[in-house]
This record gives structure tokens, C-alpha cells and sequence, in this order.
């Protein structure tokens, strides 16, 4: 008899996926696309990302080392690995040595060792090394398979060994999770977007409520309740957050311990939780008072206390009775007809109280997303998200040296200038000028990743001939760096290949070094005519006053 889960998991699948995912080495083979289908899934189950970033995240293939998909999540600080194993029949579970496999890829991953790997997982090799070498990176491995029994004891013997000989009491490095055909079947019934996380009956304990400007309810709520709702809809709570849950932070792992040791004092050591609800309706029961209230949530998004949510939520699988001694503060704000821009200021602000650096908001565009995966394609790994390090200079660029590289790529002096006075200034608002005119739909990523490079180029440049002037002149090497990369941009952003390719980085630094001895004299020349007496520092901060040397100078180009 078909089964009828099974059927309905086909049709979604083909609704996501279609066309999205590779089988052009085996084409006829509809059980391969499942197969690699399912194991994208899983990552936009973990990860939080749509069908089209997930699909990219297959490696299923011929020397696929055991690994169906990987995906580096900057915003969790995981290097997510799955294999994925279709059961066409919806039953069954996972043998030993489809574990023994998975296992083997693992340890093949967490090692380094690429050696035979295909070209999919030799594709990655920038993103998993920057992870495996990141100390704030979690290793989750998850063994995602459309059948109905939990993986047998003898099956995870292999993996709880590589668990128990990975980790120790005070550092969680690789964790591992399964995923069945009911996960399955309840996220695709139940959707992907967060407008769809519904909550049913939370209980607030000394509720209040505000009226105005727009209806809010705050109170206590039982953290075992929050770990219910984390383990149920994991990273989708955290839809409209600038960030998802971290995993094993210094700062979380502080506060399992206070879970484990002090739970009833876990309320007055933390600062709660923050939800926007599509609507919040009050409940008749417990109505005669404040001291309990029931409610009702549609369209929920947690969007300050990610860290606080997900630390429960782990915490409430390994010990939900120390969890349920726990309490949170938590505030529920009805959005109503308020729209999209309450929502995000309500996020911007509730973290800025958080001391969040400004371009920490980038996370909430979907612009710098793209740029990271169109760089990904190829080989070039773009720290866009706070805390990430760049220890690989060939093969990574971060959201600093964009943003600086965008304002000197512009047409405009005027961001250049900025850059040079008040950097923040440029990603102050990400929903408008200046941040919009260097991060927009239009923006390229060739031509971002050939400007990083020349700004990098021109630096060492700077830094390296620096000894050679004297005076003025040597203060403009150091406090006119900006304006100079302005002006070589404008010059070299003119070649052909510019916003087609990446242009070699040895080519870039020869034509660095050609340019910028005439660039330098130019600028000082025009310095020394236009502003003989004031102090190079405070020249080029002043938008007014580098446009008063390129008129002194009579061209920026040529």
C-alpha cells in the first residue's frame, strides 16, 4: 500500500527543488534528486536558508567522502555537514555502515583531509578550513533519512566514539543530531516562513500589558516552555534577529551554568526575551486577574534573546528538569497593522541597547547573502558577520574591507571622505543612503572583490614607500590612504574584466604600483596649492575639501 506521507514529501520536494538541484551525472535517477533534495532540506531545516542557497550546499556524488551537504553558517557559527539516505517506502532506519560511512567523512572533515575529494566538496575547501580553524565554530553533523525508526544503538555506536573522543566536559566541538520522516513531514506541512509559527496556550505568570503606541504583554514564562518552542521550530524563531543561536559561546555556556547550578535564579541573571506576534490574543481563561494570563500567538519571531532561547533550548534536551525550575522574563509585541518598518526598528533598537556595532544590521539584508554566494562559486569566502576573523588573505574578504572598498568604488568623493571620518556613518541605517548606494541589488561582486584587492594593494604600497617622503607629503601617504584608493579606483575600475572576473592579484598590485607614485605627486602638488597650511588629517575628512583638490588637480583619471 503507497504511503501517503511519503507521496505528499515527493510532491513538496519537486515544488522546492525542481530544477535546483545537480543530477546532470545521473539524470534519470528520480531517487538521486530525493535523495540530494533531502539533504538540502536538512539544511534549511538547521540553517534557516531558502531552497536556492540550499541546493548550492550539495556535495552528493561520486567521492563525496560520506558527505551528501555542507554548509558554513556564519550567523550560528556552524559548519553544518548531513548525509541524506532516501527510503522510498518511509521505513527502516540507518545501518551501521551508512553510519560507519558518515563517520568516516567526519573525521575526514574535522582533519583537513581532501585528498580524492570531488570537485563540490574541493569547491568548499575555503569555507570548511576558516571554520575548522575558528574556535567559535560548532562542527553539527545530521544524518537526515525519510525513514521511521530512530537510529538502532548498535548503529550509533561509531558516532557517539567519534562524539566522546571529539568533545570533553568543557568543550563541545562536533554534535550530531537525526532527522526521520515525521521531522520531515511536520516542516514541510507546516511551511518555512515564520509568519506560519503559531503558539497555543502560553502561560504568563504577573502579566501587564501596554496599550500604546502599540499593544505589548510582558511577564514570567517557564523556560522549559521556551526550550519546547526552540526544539520545535529551532533557528525559524529567530526569523526577523540580526542573529540565530551561536551554539557553545563563552557567553552561553555561562548561562547553562547558572541553569545547572542556580536555576531559580536564572531570571534575575538575565535579561529575557523579546517577540514580535503578528497578532497576540488573550485568552478567557485565568481572566479575573494579573497574576496568570493565557495567550495565544500568530506569526512569531523572537527578535532579542536568540542566545538566551537557544542556550534553553539545549539545555532543556539534556536536563528539562533543571529547565523547568527556571523562569524568563518575556515581552510579546502585537505588531497588528503597525508593518514591516515597526517591526525593524523595533529590532534595530532593542539590539542596539545591546551595544551591537551598526554594520552587525547587514545580517538583516539579503544583498550581503548574495554577495557571499556568488563569491562562494568562486572560492572566495566573504566575512560579512560579526566575529568573523580573516586568517586566509587568498581566499577571504570581510564586510570591513567591503565597506570601505564600496565607498572608494562610488563616483562620488563623498563616500570616500566618509569612510576616512566616520565610517559607522555608512552603515548607520541599512535601509538607506549611504548604505544603499554601496550594498543594493546592483552591486557586483567581481567588481567588490577586485576593489578589496586593490585597496589592499594600495596599503601595502603606502606602508612600504612610506619612508620615502618627508613632511606633508608623508601625511598624506598615512591620512589621504582613502581618498588616494578613490582616486585609484576610478582609474582602474575602467578595465573591461573589472565587473567580470576576478583580475589576478599579482596583476592588481603591478598596476598599483604603476599608478600611485603619479597619484601621490598629483595630490600633493594640489594639496600644497588648494590647502598649504592646514594639516593633511582633517583635508581629507572633509568631502568639500577633496573636491576642491580634484578640481586643483584637473583629472581624476588618466
Amino acid at each position: 500500500m503507497p504511503n501517503i506521507n511519503m507521496i505528499r514529501i515527493n510532491s513538496k520536494l519537486e515544488d522546492l527543488f525542481d530544477g535546483k538541484i545537480d543530477v546532470t551525472d545521473h539524470p534519470d535517477e528520480q531517487a538521486l534528486f530525493y535523495s540530494r533534495a533531502l539533504a538540502a532540506l536538512a539544511i534549511m531545516m538547521e540553517c534557516g536558508v531558502d531552497a536556492d542557497v540550499a541546493s548550492k550546499s550539495v556535495t552528493d556524488g561520486y567521492h563525496d567522502m560520506g558527505i551528501d551537504a555542507i554548509y558554513c553558517d556564519d550567523m550560528q557559527k556552524k559548519l553544518v555537514l548531513v548525509q541524506s539516505k532516501w527510503r522510498s517506502d518511509g521505513v527502516g532506519s540507518i545501518s551501521q555502515k551508512e553510519s560507519l560511512e558518515f563517520v568516516e567523512g567526519m573525521n575526514r572533515i574535522m582533519s583537513l583531509e581532501f585528498d580524492g575529494a570531488n570537485p563540490k566538496i574541493i569547491h568548499k575547501i575555503p569555507e570548511i578550513t576558516s571554520a575548522i580553524k575558528n574556535m567559535d565554530y560548532q562542527v553539527l553533523s545530521i544524518y537526515c533519512h525519510t525513514g521511521g525508526q530512530d537510529m538502532p544503538p548498535y548503529a550509533k555506536r561509531p558516532v557517539n566514539t567519534l562524539l566522546a573522543n571529539t568533545n570533553d566536559d568543557t568543550n563541545k566541538i562536533l554534535d550530531f543530531y537525526e532527522i526521520k520522516i515525521s521531522d520531515v513531514f511536520k516542516y514541510l506541512a507546516s511551511g518555512q516562513e515564520a509568519d506560519n509559527i503559531c503558539l497555543d496556550d502560553v502561560l504568563l505568570s504577573n502579566w501587564g500589558k501596554v496599550d500604546e503606541p502599540m499593544k505589548a504583554y510582558y511577564g514570567t514564562i517557564s523556560a522549559a516552555a521556551l526550550g519546547t518552542w526552540f526544539n520545535s521550530y529551532g533557528n525559524h524563531l529567530f526569523a526577523q534577529n540580526i542573529r540565530f543561536y551561536k551554539g557553545s559561546t563563552e557567553v552561553n555556556q555561562g548561562m547553562k551554568k547558572v541553569l545547572q547550578d542556580e536555576p531559580e535564579k536564572f531570571f534575575y541573571y538575565n535579561n529575557g526575551v523579546k517577540m514580535l506576534c503578528k497578532k497576540v490574543i488573550r485568552k478567557a481563561a485565568y481572566g479575573t486577574n494579573n497574576k496568570m494570563g493565557l495567550f495565544s500567538l500568530e506569526g512569531v519571531s523572537v527578535v532579542n534573546g536568540a542566545q538566551t532561547t537557544g542556550t534553553i533550548g539545549t539545555f532543556f534536551n539534556e536536563n528539562p528538569e533543571q529547565t523547568e525550575k527556571a523562569t524568563v522574563f518575556l515581552q510579546l509585541i502585537d505588531l497588528g497593522d503597525s508593518g514591516e518598518n515597526s517591526a525593524l526598528q523595533i529590532t534595530k533598537l532593542s539590539n542596539t541597547q545591546n551595544k551591537i556595532d551598526s554594520k552587525e544590521f547587514a545580517a538583516l539584508d539579503p544583498q550581503q547573502d548574495r554577495l557571499k554566494n556568488e563569491l562562494m562559486f568562486s572560492g572566495i569566502f566573504y566575512l560579512y558577520k560579526s566575529g568573523a576573523l580573516i586568517d586566509d588573505l587568498i581566499h577571504q574578504v570581510s564586510i570591513d574591507e567591503a565597506i570601505i572598498a564600496q565607498a572608494c568604488y562610488q563616483d562620488e568623493v563623498t563616500y570616500a571622505a566618509t569612510a576616512k571620518r566616520n565610517i559607522g556613518a555608512l552603515t548607520d541605517d541599512i535601509q538607506k543612503a549611504p548604505y544603499k548606494v554601496l550594498f543594493n541589488a546592483r552591486t557586483n561582486a567581481f567588481a567588490m572583490k577586485n576593489s578589496i584587492e586593490i585597496m589592499r594593494a594600495l596599503d601595502k604600497y603606502l606602508q612600504t614607500h612610506e619612508g620615502e617622503y618627508q613632511g606633508r607629503s608623508k601625511l598624506v601617504l598615512i591620512h589621504g590612504n582613502r581618498f588616494m584608493l578613490y582616486l585609484v579606483l576610478q582609474n582602474l575600475k575602467s578595465n573591461p574584466d573589472f565587473n567580470i572576473k576576478m583580475i589576478a592579484v599579482t596583476d592588481i598590485a603591478k598596476s598599483v604600483a604603476q599608478i600611485s607614485p603619479r597619484i601621490i605627486l598629483n595630490v600633493v602638488e594640489a594639496m600644497n596649492q588648494v590647502f598649504p597650511d592646514a594639516y593633511p588629517a582633517n583635508i581629507f575628512k572633509n568631502v568639500g575639501r577633496c573636491r576642491e583638490i580634484i578640481a586643483a588637480m584637473g583629472s581624476i583619471t588618466g
